[in-house]
């Protein structure tokens, strides 16, 4: 009688193992290969970024940080007897900023460019009875080489004077005549261009370590369109007010007697914008990259076990290409259209390949393993703001449909018929005696 055979059921874990090692393999190989390629890109991609904020090519452009001194005035009585002017003290200075914040990018580096709008009241009270002669002086806050001032005006009680008024690169200088005790108003506005810092200085240009006394000043900075928290020069003082109007951030500088060499101003937030997502992505991808093609692997599991590794490490090729594809095209394009475009084009010719060389379903698998392990880590990294709440809503998608196969495979292995052992006939025991004791090992006779 012939031993019957056994019934096949579910794979057993030995041979799943066993029927993946080479496709794991090709996985561990391109997961190594790849994580370097990205690493030497990112490398790559940090030291543009740096060149990039460390030249001098946008603030040619678009200007500098600025920063604005204090006026100086000096004086004597029209009728003293000596021509040399005493430094004067200004009696109130009263200073509104507004600037309006415009990032721009030169390839993946961004900038927190601004345009400001100042205008600064001050007064000057002449001690002397007798008419004085006065020399009023406001430093410009703009290098001569990136100078670039609009609406420049300096007014006296309320006008301009342009005949008593030089301006020039460095300065603008009003010298006339005050009546005795009288109160002369000057008023300085211009609009500029400038980079990431705005300050307003206290310190003697001559002598930056030297201070000057301050009385009653006053200055009020409103702050639009800046991304994220604004930060403060060191070495600066703290604002006394600091609120949230609408959609400006308003800051208040408030003393009555000052002597310092400290400025006033702000830092712009300077997150770099697209280049850090992008460089945080790409640190990132490995991780990615291993849920990808372990979902990928799981799609082309019918498929024969070379065959499979091929394929692997084909796709594993197109996973790679989209971040380099992805970071220079945001060096031409805005980055929601270069990242849509650049996952577009990735996830075609996966699909498409899977499609061809493998099956329908398999390009439907492939495209879904794309949006979740692609798509959706992209779309966290390139939108900071909401990464956790859009990875959170991706792994709840894709925990639901791990659950959905997960089941099926459990029912699968619930409903297999279990293997049946072999039965074996007594008869054939019975003609196939076992050996009762066994056969003698013949003795070795040594050579003489």
């Amino acid at each position: 009688m012939n031993p019957a055979k056994p019934t096949t059921g579910a794979p057993s874990l030995g041979n799943l193992v066993s029927d993946n090692l080479m496709p794991l393999g090709a996985v561990a190989a391109a997961a190594l290969v790849l994580s370097f390629g990205w690493a030497l890109f990112a490398e790559r991609l940090d030291s543009r970024t740096a060149r990039a904020y460390e030249g001098d090519e946008v603030s040619r452009i678009w200007g500098g940080a600025l920063r604005q001194p204090q006026p100086t005035v000096r004086w004597r009585r029209a009728d003293a007897a000596t021509v040399e002017l005493a430094n004067g003290e200004l009696a109130q200075s009263d200073v509104r900023v507004d600037l309006d914040v415009q990032y721009r990018r030169r390839g993946v580096a961004e900038y927190p460019c601004y345009e400001a709008k100042l205008n600064g009241q001050y007064e000057f009270h002449n001690p002397s009875p007798a008419p004085a002669f006065v020399a009023f002086s406001v430093g410009l806050p703009v290098d001569r080489q990136a100078l670039m001032l609009q609406e420049v005006q300096l007014l006296v009680d309320g006008r301009e004077d342009a005949a008593n008024t030089e301006y020039s690169a460095e300065r603008i200088v009003w010298t006339g005549q005050v009546p005795g005790e009288r109160v002369a108003k000057f008023q300085v506005v211009f609009r500029a261009r400038g980079l990431q810092r705005f300050g307003y200085s206290f310190g003697d240009e001559k002598d930056p370590g030297r201070g000057k006394p301050v009385s009653a000043f006053r200055l009020v900075m409103a702050v639009k369109g800046a991304r994220g928290a604004l930060d403060f020069p060191t070495g600066s003082m703290s604002p006394t007010s600091d609120e949230t109007v609408g959609d400006e951030r308003v800051l208040v500088w408030e003393v009555s007697r000052l002597l310092s060499t400290f400025d006033v101003g702000v830092e712009l937030p300077d997150s770099k914008g697209v280049a850090t997502s992008l460089r945080h992505l790409i640190s990132n991808a490995p991780f990615f990259f291993l849920m990808w093609a372990l979902a990928t692997l799981f799609v082309l599991r019918g498929t024969p076990r070379l065959a499979r590794a091929l394929h692997l490490l084909g796709l594993s090729a197109t996973y790679f290409l989209y971040f380099p594809l992805a970071s220079y095209l945001t060096a031409y394009l805005p980055w929601p259209v270069a990242a849509t475009l650049a996952l577009a084009g990735i996830s075609i010719l996966a699909v498409a390949y899977a499609w061809r060389f493998v099956g329908r379903r398999a390009g439907g698998a492939v495209a879904l393993a794309q949006g979740f392990f692609l798509a959706v880590p992209a779309a966290a990294y390139l939108v900071p703001a909401h990464t956790g709440l859009i990875l959170v809503i991706a792994g709840f998608a894709a925990l639901t449909v791990g659950l959905q196969v997960l089941g099926r495979l459990a029912l699968a292995v619930r409903d297999s018929p279990r293997p049946v052992l072999p039965v074996v006939d007594a008869l054939d025991v019975a003609s196939h005696p076992w050996p009762s004791s066994p056969a003698p090992i013949p003795a070795v006779r040594s050579e003489p």
